[in-house]
């Protein structure tokens, strides 16, 4: 049930309204009832609930300062806000604070109840935003986890001069345009990295939400790096340096660096790394080995690069039973994780064996197993599935292209469909590749197939015979919000107006 607190310094208003609803029919709990701000913010700040009832005038704190503070914390509250007729005006200032729901005194029980169930609807809605929202940044996380664990394991342990390109991952993580922090803290022991992680990890949650650390133990040092948020690193800065483990008596040492971009700040890494035997790549707080295995990465590349070569279904069948050799000679579930995982994004980078969401719903799906049998045949049916030969459709789109399209086709009614959208929510890949990409493929910018599929489809509801619906064709075509706009981009593209397009499509009529 929803949490609900009551606020109002007039003792009849706020008694009548908690005996007045029946509050458990509506899924809501009332935890209190307060007579003045200060009280709520209080049993605010106790009870975390999920609604407020507050008058907009109270002694101490305003309902309008009461939730100006609450909007400077991490709580996610849904207010309501009593109002006498001559304050509407001046509750209008919380619209703000995103504040949407007033009751102008005096209210019946049929006007709290109505406000209530939008309340709770909102609540719902944001409810289910935000766990899509948490699902596609683990998803992210992992695949980003994922492709950086193969990244080191191939280039710290190359056998000889490596052929690697960042090129090959740039759709799935930008390499090159974002600038990163790299912090070292030496004679960190082993016993102490767990608690110091831990810390670590918490500093930057409160103090850069949002933010992806990663780490690396070898000997003795901990190497973090992350993208960089600020301007100055002082107080982040002051924090490391304050690092003092109770289970080691030696003193840290910390250092931090400045990138450019990632690539340049694992290249550095990797020249610091590769001369030793293993190096631990942190999974949270679990150390993960990155051991080295260059027959095996070397041969897993080769077959990989022959997958990827056109050489007819015997040729791929014998690939295809030479990695399952392989597969089946490993068995340490962590490099089975980072070996499968090295051929499913070779193979995806490619782009016309599998869509990047597909790829990263299948890696995701295998982060916490640890059974080696079955993430062994895991990992042979998908690679075996990803390579049969497609279907002959008559295009010659990569998959993650056609997964744009599609969106967009099935979206077209959102005013608001960005390329920049649907690359990182959607595809969870670099939108500046996938626009060059789509650029390449199409032979046209995003936003022109955008505008040009609108029109295609309002063209096709005109003819339909919905000419005396203008304005609903326009919120079809994702211009709802801006009939104006419609009408130019559609005069631009057909020479008429909408009507004027309707009326002669219809014969005149």
């Amino acid at each position: 049930m929803l949490k609900l607190i009551i606020a109002d310094d007039e003792r009849i208003i706020r008694e009548s309204i908690s005996t007045l609803i029946d509050w458990e029919s509506l899924g809501i709990e009332l935890i209190g009832l307060c007579s003045d701000g200060i009280e709520a913010y209080n049993m605010i700040l106790d009870e975390c609930p999920d609604i407020v009832l507050t008058d907009i005038r109270m002694p101490g704190l305003s309902g309008l300062e009461l939730i100006e503070r609450i909007s400077q914390t991490d709580l996610n509250i849904q207010f309501v806000l009593l109002s006498g007729f001559g304050e509407f005006e001046y509750a209008k200032q919380a619209m703000k604070y995103k504040v949407h729901h007033y009751l102008l005194k005096p209210c019946n029980e049929e006007q709290i109840i109505e406000s209530m169930q939008d309340v709770i609807k909102e609540h719902y809605h944001q409810k289910a935003f935000q766990d899509l929202q948490n699902k596609q940044k683990m998803m992210t996380a992992n695949l980003h986890y994922s492709l950086l664990s193969n990244i080191l394991r191939e280039r710290t342990y190359s056998p000889g001069p490596s052929a690697f390109s960042w090129e090959d991952y740039a759709g799935f993580m930008d390499f090159y345009n974002t600038s990163y922090e790299l912090c070292f803290l030496y004679f960190l022991e082993e016993a102490s990295l767990t608690a110091t992680l831990a810390e670590i990890y918490s500093y930057m949650k409160k103090h850069a939400p949002g933010i992806s650390v990663y780490s690396l133990y070898v000997k003795n040092t901990l190497i973090l790096f992350f993208e960089s948020y600020q301007i100055s690193y002082d107080q982040m800065d002051t924090f490391f340096r304050s690092l003092s483990p109770v289970e080691q008596e030696t003193d840290l040492e910390y250092r931090r660096m400045s990138f450019a971009s990632l690539a340049s700040l694992l290249e550095m890494v990797i020249s610091k790394v590769r001369r030793y035997g293993v190096i631990y790549f942190m999974n949270g707080l679990k150390p993960v080995p990155i051991c080295n295995y260059n027959s095996l990465i070397a041969k897993l590349e080769e077959l990989t690069t022959q997958l990827l070569q056109p050489s007819g279904a015997a040729g791929r069948d014998r690939s295809l039973e030479e990695l399952r050799g392989i597969l089946e000679g490993i068995s340490d579930p962590e490099f089975l994780k980072q070996a499968g995982s090295r051929v499913i994004l070779r193979l995806t980078a490619e782009s016309r064996f599998q869509s990047p969401l597909d790829s990263t719903e299948f890696l995701m799906s295998l982060n916490q197993k640890n059974d080696v049998e079955s993430l062994r045949t895991a990992f042979f049916d998908k690679i075996s599935q990803m390579v049969k030969e497609p279907a002959d459709t008559g295009k010659n789109y990569s998959p993650f292209i056609e997964d744009v399209m599609k969106y967009v086709d099935e979206n077209i009614d959102n005013p608001n469909l960005t390329l920049k959208w649907i690359a990182e929510t959607y595809l969870f890949m670099n939108v500046d590749y996938v626009s060059k990409r789509f650029i390449k493929e199409t032979g046209q910018k995003f936003s022109n197939y955008l505008t040009s599929l609108r029109i295609q489809k309002a063209r096709q509801l005109l003819a339909e015979g919905h000419s005396e619906q203008i304005q609903w064709v326009a919120q079809q075509v994702g211009c709802g919000n801006n009939p104006q706009y419609f009408s130019q981009i559609f005069k631009k593209s057909t020479g008429l107006t909408p009507s004027a397009y309707a009326k002669k499509i219809n014969g005149g009529m």
